[in-house]
């Protein structure tokens, strides 16, 4: 992430000044945007958003959750604080001392009243990389002009910017329904929900606050079946690259909900997304979808976890992407070997399973759409308990049968760049890469 751009930045103080209502406040109310509601939040970090804009009010709160991350606190820090009252308008957290150095991001961060006061020498800086200054680009920015681009942030995600789940053609978005505008206190704690979820997430203060001021990022909602709608997330405004959070696992996560996402994030995009990366494939030029026109062949394999004691095996597998301006049309093809029975002593059923999924969804820099299965088939059946006996009603293939009418859908999550797709299957182990003429 480039965050180095000083244009955007001169354009916000003109913008900003320009959108002060009468009483100086930048909040606007007037939005005819459509609120999909605390769904798009999940349900824990919602109840926090509410408490926290209960306590301190609909802007109060967004800039205090603002504060509290430039000063440091984490989004675990920032929940109890939020549920006990103890976060104030300051961004301090009574009788709690930030677990992150100050990133000295707001040029205006209020002198610190609380009893946690931030910007102390804390060990963990050491532990985490940073350098002695955590804000090396020097940028600064002012409270009102964090509300004010994180509201324009928030209408085009509302008002449906084109993600995994929203089809869109010739650049323009497309909303089925109208309801309601939000009021002052829905709006903010949706938004104040999405930046808690985006730091627990591993996400820095720096990724989300000047990220967002500066235009550099956006953020993006993948749909794979974790969570209430799916997976939050950071991706590079300009060319759709999943940006992977900067800060580990351990010192964040503490709702399942994103524990869960995080793990699917690192896979869409692992410690070297952001290497330069060439390929001696002759390739279109990128279109106006950001994505090279073509066709994407590769390769299906197993990257995530196993339980322990269980068999999970690719035999073969493909992957076939074929991308146009009209969309993406995908095929997944692979042979699996998989225990469908648990024993004492491991598994006393497994399985050789032949699938086929295909789908389709309009081209966008980053995917996340369900595949339907084409095909299903058992090639073998091995083991001493795939028959009925025992504990078992039923064959393990009748079970298997059952399972393939019921034609459940897998989704593909992913994203393009130079050439390149490379994803997974939310919910399996399995991780696809492709490239154009792969």
């Amino acid at each position: 992430m480039r965050l180095r751009r000083l244009v955007p930045l001169l354009l916000a103080l003109a913008v900003v000044a320009s959108s002060c209502d009468g009483d100086g406040t930048v909040f606007d109310t007037t939005t005819t945007a459509a609120t999909p509601g605390a769904d798009l939040v999940d349900a824990e970090i919602s109840g926090v958003a509410e408490a926290i804009v209960a306590d301190l009010g609909p802007e109060p709160g967004i800039l205090a959750v603002g504060y509290a991350l430039d000063r440091g606190y984490t989004a675990s820090q920032i929940a109890d604080g939020g549920l006990s009252g103890g976060l104030q308008a300051d961004g301090t957290i009574n009788g709690v001392q930030p677990a992150l150095p100050l990133w000295e991001i707001f040029a205006d961060l209020p002198p610190a009243n609380g009893s946690g006061a931030g910007g102390s020498t804390r060990t963990i800086s050491r532990v985490l990389g940073f350098a002695d200054e955590p804000n090396p680009y020097g940028t600064q920015i002012t409270a009102e002009q964090y509300v004010h681009f994180l509201g324009l942030e928030f209408e085009a995600v509302m008002s449906g910017r084109p993600t995994p789940s929203a089809p869109s053609s010739g650049g323009s978005s497309t909303t089925t329904t109208e309801p309601e505008a939000p009021d002052d206190q829905e709006r903010a704690t949706i938004m104040i929900g999405l930046i808690v979820e985006l730091s627990d997430l591993g996400y820095s203060a720096e990724q989300i606050i000047l990220g967002i001021v500066l235009g550099e990022v956006r953020m993006t909602l993948i749909p794979t079946g974790l969570g209430p709608a799916g997976c939050w997330l950071l991706e590079d405004a300009a060319d759709g690259r999943v940006i992977r959070p900067a800060l580990p696992p351990a010192v964040t996560t503490r709702f399942p909900a994103t524990a869960e996402c995080r793990e699917a994030i690192d896979r869409l995009a692992p410690p070297d997304t952001d290497s330069t990366t060439t390929t001696t494939t002759t390739v279109n030029a990128v279109d106006a979808d950001g994505i090279q026109d073509g066709t994407y062949t590769g390769i299906v394999q197993v990257t995530g976890e196993v339980a322990s004691g269980a068999v999970y095996e690719i035999l073969g597998g493909e992957i076939r992407l074929e991308v146009t301006d009209q969309g993406v049309r995908a095929e997944v093809a692979y042979t699996v070997r998989v225990s469908v029975r648990p024993g004492l002593e491991g598994p006393v059923c497994i399985a050789t399973i032949d699938y086929l999924y295909t789908g389709e969804q309009p081209a966008l820099p980053t995917l996340g759409f369900p595949l339907r299965p084409a095909s299903q088939s058992i090639r073998l059946l091995e083991g001493p308990e795939c028959g009925i006996g025992g504990r078992w009603a039923t064959t393990a293939e009748d079970d298997l049968l059952a399972g393939f009418a019921e034609e459940r859908t897998i989704t593909l999550a992913g994203s393009f760049r130079n050439g390149r797709f490379d994803g997974y299957v939310s919910g399996t182990p399995l991780g696809v890469t492709a490239a154009i003429g792969g």
